[in-house]
């Protein structure tokens, strides 16, 4: 004691001067001490009075929540959580052109299904799943009508996140699953690889890197992962349900990934299809099938992956090799082998960011069965920059046809934007675009301005291509609505006008005609509101009227890229489409959810489908000049009526983890006396009470009269075990092996697996 007063010798020299001071005020003032005595005498009998709750509004404020909702949330157990949906589905076309049979478009689609989707978290199997479904309905095709499909269900049992050892999961699943991808592949800047669904299962083993000082509490990726997926493929049809269609034959998925090194990351991916229906047989069926239409595939594609200090690179290379007979209305399918490889890069600076990279692929590459982006090389390169004022953006894609018969160009974009005030803001976008040929540009000003009355933006746009101008002027609002209207209230409008001038003769060479002009309008409002306490109703009501003489262009950022169903476009129509959707909440369960549809479009068209020409060499001036009336209505309605429950809490664990995932085992023992010394405890040697074990220095338990101690629910890893040992009688003592040990004091380690139980015995010796 006398050596811990001695390493304060600095704190006594200055509390001696105060104590003297406060010892001479508290001598000196008698009155003043007591004339505070007397002051606080009456807040003393203050205190003695009996407590008035204040109330809000009198107590008169109404209740949260319905009474008996909280009661239906049992938090017990293990979280857990359950979905059944009863709902209807119709669609109702209906198409009418002059001149043309187009009754194979009108099909109707009815749908009606139930679907059950569960989940169960356990802390060692995973969050167990299960989505089943029941369902009747058409089956709708391009081209043919629509057929009853009768009733059909589908079953996926699955696990995520069971634990193994060492920072190990998987995730698993079996019935209908889809075709499995690393990683690398998902998270692509530019294109993408596609997945498809299977009749089968999958499974995948993911490993995570143990926990440190800078990696605890984020949500960390694997540092490794493996997948494979096995089944029948098929194709998911129907409305809202999944309707799986088998395509027959085998397919089969396989890849991996893992981190190298400091920032470098690999991976893998092979997909195998034996046998197998063309896809595109079954989407653009034109009557029965005559078995002719069967595909074999291989692929593979590799990938690595480079981080440092905000720059990234990926490597990407794939091969396939399609084979068979696929179908022959799809004239862009080629079997035999491709190849391809693209490679992306990216750099983040500050408030600055670039990214950019050059591909190229063979004509007739596929993933599978799947068409994937073929039959084109180029490159790309966009950067981005922002302030708290100022936004720039800027990109130009450049691609060309690889055998000549696709589409090649440039496509360039720059995008600005300025904060003016906190309430004020303006933008301008351009865009330049030479495609096959035709070069075509636009601009477009918007000004945003946020107000008493809602935000509002207003915008100009011109595009110009070598046929036709078109200029637009919209104005679009989100008001904001009077407190006396219902709760959650909404309304925004829309209203644009358009001018188009066009050169007749960029659609019949030679038409006198010369420019031609017209003017449209677009009328569109939305609105929702809360009338009733758990009822939501939402509708939208938009129409167009275009009083154009001539067809819209067939270049155009504005409008779609040229092709065949420019063509189609109308001199004079009307359209119209009206929404609603209504939610009721039943209870806080249960909820009612309906919807409804309708759109309606006329037009009348000079330059549209007129048929078949007369001519061998193509339609004749007066055919094309021939007025064709067309119309098109659509009708859709759902309704659904859903259950939902959920319960329990997230279960906790003792220990610290080592990894980031991860199960529980239990960790048992008995404190005893080991008289022989041998580290073995002897039928004959009995336990000692009340000795406190410790793990990981976080949690304890005290030993029960027989010297036994247990943990359940412990991480799984690597831990430490102490004891506190001040009622271990004299004279024994617990001695720690010395590699393990801290100061003396007793500590061993232990190695915790995942669903097992791990014991240790803690002998004390005699001293």
């Amino acid at each position: 004691m006398r050596g811990d007063r001695s390493a304060y010798p600095a704190r006594g020299r200055l509390l001696r001067p105060a104590l003297t001071l406060i010892a001479s005020v508290a001598a000196s003032s008698p009155p003043l001490l007591a004339q505070t005595a007397q002051e606080s005498a009456p807040d003393e009998g203050a205190a003695d009075q009996a407590y008035v709750d204040r109330l809000i509004d009198g107590g008169a404020l109404p209740e949260q929540t319905k009474a008996g909702e909280d009661s239906n949330i049992n938090r017990k157990g293990n979280l857990r959580s359950l979905v059944v949906e009863l709902g209807g589905s119709r669609i109702v076309p209906k198409a009418r052109i002059e001149g043309l049979d187009v009754s194979a478009f009108d099909q109707v689609q009815e749908e009606l299904g139930l679907t059950v989707s569960g989940r169960y978290q356990t802390i060692n199997y995973g969050m167990l799943g299960i989505d089943a479904q029941l369902r009747t309905g058409t089956a709708a095709r391009a081209f043919t009508a629509s057929q009853g499909s009768g009733f059909n269900g589908a079953l996926t049992l699955s696990s995520t996140g069971l634990p193994l050892d060492n920072g190990w999961v998987i995730d698993s699943s079996v019935g209908n699953v889809a075709t499995q991808s690393i990683d690398l592949l998902r998270r692509q800047q530019r294109f993408f690889i596609p997945t498809s669904p299977l009749l089968g299962g999958s499974v995948q083993f993911n490993s995570f890197a143990p926990l440190s000082v800078l990696t605890a509490g984020l949500d960390l990726e694997p540092v490794a992962s493996f997948n494979l997926a096995v089944g029948e493929p098929g194709l998911l049809g129907g409305i809202r349900l999944g309707n799986f269609s088998s395509l027959s034959g085998l397919s089969m998925t396989a890849g991996g990934q893992a981190d190298v090194g400091p920032g470098v990351s690999l991976g893998f991916q092979a997909i195998a299809v034996d046998d197998s229906r063309d896809p595109f047989a079954i989407i653009l069926a034109t009557g029965p099938s005559q078995g002719q239409d069967r595909l074999s595939s291989q692929g593979a594609l590799a990938s690595v992956k480079v981080e440092r200090d905000g720059f990234q690179l990926q490597a990407n290379t794939i091969w396939s090799n399609l084979s068979g007979n696929p179908d022959p209305n799809f004239v862009f399918r080629e079997t035999g082998k491709a190849g391809g490889f693209w490679l992306d890069a990216s750099l983040r600076r500050g408030r600055a960011a670039h990214s950019g990279g050059f591909y190229y692929f063979d004509p007739g590459l596929a993933w599978g069965t799947a068409a994937i982006v073929n039959n084109a090389y180029g490159a790309y390169y966009r950067f981005s920059v922002s302030s708290q004022r100022w936004r720039w953006t800027a990109s130009v894609d450049a691609v060309v046809s690889v055998n000549g018969q696709s589409s090649s160009g440039i496509l360039a974009n720059v995008d600005v934007r300025r904060q003016l005030t906190f309430r004020m803001a303006a933008g301008l976008n351009t865009t330049l675009r030479v495609a096959n040929g035709q070069t075509a540009s636009q601009l477009l000003a918007f000004f945003d301005l946020a107000s008493d009355v809602g935000t509002t933006r207003i915008e100009a746009g011109w595009s110009h291509d070598p046929a036709s101008d078109f200029y637009r002027i919209g104005w679009n609002q989100n008001w904001t609505l009077p407190a006396w209207l219902p709760s959650g209230s909404r309304l925004s409008t829309q209203l644009s006008f358009d001018h188009r001038r066009m050169l007749q003769q960029a659609i019949v060479p030679g038409d006198p005609a010369g420019v031609e002009r017209g003017n449209s309008i677009g009328i569109g409002i939305s609105g929702g509101a809360n009338p009733f306490t758990g009822i939501t109703v939402d509708a939208t009501l938009a129409y167009r009227s275009n009083a154009s003489r001539s067809a819209q262009s067939l270049f155009g950022p504005v409008d779609s890229t040229g092709g065949v169903l420019d063509v189609l476009a109308s001199q004079q129509d009307q359209a119209f489409s009206a929404t609603l959707v209504a939610t009721a909440r039943l209870s806080s369960s249960w909820t009612l959810t309906a919807s409804f549809t309708d759109t309606r479009s006329s037009l009348l068209s000079r330059n549209g489908l007129i048929g078949q020409a007369t001519s061998p060499l193509g339609f004749t001036p007066d055919e094309i000049a021939r007025i064709q009336r067309s119309s098109f209505r659509l009708q859709a309605g759902s309704i659904s009526l859903q259950y939902v429950f959920s319960g329990g809490r997230a279960q906790g664990v003792l220990g610290r983890p080592e990894y980031p995932v991860g199960g529980t085992g239990s960790l048992r023992g008995r404190v005893f006396l080991d008289a022989n010394a041998n580290g073995v405890r002897d039928a004959d040697e009995r336990g000692v009470p009340d000795i406190i074990v410790i793990l990981d220095g976080l949690q304890a338990v005290r030993t029960d009269g027989m010297g036994l101690y247990r943990f359940d629910g412990v991480i799984d890893g690597r831990h430490q075990v102490t004891v506190n040992a001040d009622a271990l009688p004299l004279p024994w003592s617990i001695v720690s092996d010395p590699a393990t040990s801290r100061n003396g004091n007793y500590a061993a380690a232990i190695a915790m697996q995942v669903r097992s139980v791990t014991e240790l015995d803690i002998p004390a010796i005699r001293e």
